[in-house]
């Protein structure tokens, strides 16, 4: 018997003319999930937060982290923990030519930091500290979002992540439409033991209907993240060669159709600001098409759902008499946090410190940032949005493909919509759609890297 063998052994040698043993054949447990590790990739993390973030309720947190809890922010935490691994070991750098959304997420971290030293340089309140801390928190959590997503090196990776939050989306769209039919909240029963509800589940009304949350905290949050989808999904609609017509069309209908059901400005705003993004780039007999379709469109829905359409033009026309709440709300605390600004112009209070139950409700993002981390952070903000759509307008113009050119313009759309959204809520402040923001602006950034490394390579060809 050779050295090092054992009596096991011979009994396991193959035998001539017959087959191997099982064991032999097949290699073993622990070696199949060290292949399933060895072959993770930034990818395949992205499509499980994905699934996390739209899928498993927002209000669902960590009680002693609060809203910044959420299962898929936990997630993001132990991705950071295998990205610093993985780039200690060379297995994974951040792919060329990313270097825009990296920058942004530097300003705004900086400002972010800014602000910190600023909360310390004045007496606060214990609450505002704790606010302070749980604000760097989240910032540490969006850094893997980046990283993770900076690191795509081929489009077939950030399409298939891009289809995943579709269908995603269309699967809460199903969800919210049924909530709004059926008046009550689908989501409410589900528990995560570990985990506690950091808001109330029960759905609030405004006029005849109830206003659905699905899987997000908020009706507005749900809004924002299903118009963020629709470009993508229009896209995929339009280039989903093989797929059947409805098949391709619906999730579109159904993204579409959950956010007007929201009955929230925000949604009409935003569905209005994407296809004033998407027409101009569209061929004429393409626009043609679309506004066919949208006058039955419009027509069904007075039918289907009726009042609905006659509720959101009155919340317009409320706003513009100046006799709705929300808009005089919001007009008054814009009126009055000038006093807050005195001293803390360019750095702000202190990130998260501006507390609602110790202050007041903003709902505008613009005007929270400006309290919160100063002039600099608000340009910060912009930043980040401006940086989405250079990204996704910088690919378009140097893709050929006219799918690819479509997906530019999808992530145009979706920085423009939150130019503008957040305006009207504070939308950083909700996991969901902040989550969407970071994710988008890093897949923007890996599509410009994909745009830039192939019109390179075709340029070094001869002519």
């Amino acid at each position: 018997m050779p050295a090092g063998s054992t009596e096991a052994e011979p009994r396991r040698q193959t035998v001539p003319g017959r087959p191997p043993p099982a064991d032999s054949r097949r290699p073993g447990r622990l070696y199949r999930s060290q292949q399933r590790l060895r072959t993770l990739g930034p990818d395949t993390l992205l499509a499980v937060y994905i699934v996390l973030l739209l899928l498993v309720p927002a209000r669902l947190v960590v009680a002693s982290i609060g809203a910044t809890g959420t299962v898929a922010n936990l997630f993001l935490l132990a991705s950071l923990m295998w990205y610093a691994v993985s780039w200690l070991m060379r297995r994974i750098a951040p792919a060329p030519h990313t270097r825009p959304p990296r920058v942004a997420l530097l300003l705004y971290a900086v400002a972010v930091l800014l602000a910190y030293v600023a909360v310390g340089r004045r007496t606060a309140d214990v609450s505002e500290y704790s606010a302070a801390d749980r604000a760097l928190l989240q910032l540490l959590i969006w850094l893997p979002l980046l990283l993770l997503a900076t690191s795509l090196t081929e489009y077939r990776q950030i399409d298939r992540l891009l289809r995943l939050f579709v269908r995603c989306c269309a699967v809460v769209a199903v969800v919210a439409m049924l909530e709004f039919l059926l008046k009550q909240s689908l989501t409410a029963w589900i528990v995560i033991p570990g985990l506690s509800s950091n808001t109330t589940a029960e759905l609030v009304t405004r006029g005849d209907f109830v206003r659905p949350t699905a899987t997000a905290s908020h009706s507005l949050e749900l809004a924002t993240t299903q118009v963020i989808a629709l470009p993508f999904a229009i896209q995929q609609a339009f280039h989903g060669d093989g797929v059947k017509a409805w098949k391709r069309w619906l999730p579109v209908a159904l993204i579409a159709l959950s956010s007007v059901m929201t009955v929230s400005r925000t949604s009409v705003v935003g569905l209005a600001v994407v296809m004033l993004v998407l027409l101009p780039t569209w061929p004429a007999r393409r626009v043609g098409h679309t506004f066919l379709m949208l006058i039955p469109a419009l027509g069904a829905t007075r039918v289907l759902v009726p009042g609905l359409v006659g509720t959101l033009i009155g919340l317009f026309s409320a706003m513009l008499d100046g006799g709705d709440n929300s808009t005089q709300s919001r007009t008054a605390t814009s009126a009055d946090v000038g006093e807050f600004l005195d001293g803390h112009l360019w750095f702000g209070r202190g990130p998260g410190t501006f507390l609602p139950e110790m202050y007041r409700f903003t709902d505008n993002q613009y005007l929270l940032a400006m309290l919160e981390i100063g002039v600099v952070g608000l340009i910060a903000i912009v930043g980040l949005y401006v940086t989405t759509i250079h990204c996704g307008g910088a690919g378009r113009r140097r893709s050929t493909d006219p799918a690819r050119r479509e997906t530019g313009q999808a992530f145009v759309a979706v920085g423009f919509v939150m130019l503008v959204v957040t305006a009207t809520f504070d939308t950083l402040s909700f996991p969901i759609v902040a989550g969407s923001t970071f994710l988008m602006m890093g897949l923007s950034g890996a599509y410009l890297s994909v745009a830039r490394r192939e019109r390179a390579r075709i340029g070094d060809l001869p002519q």
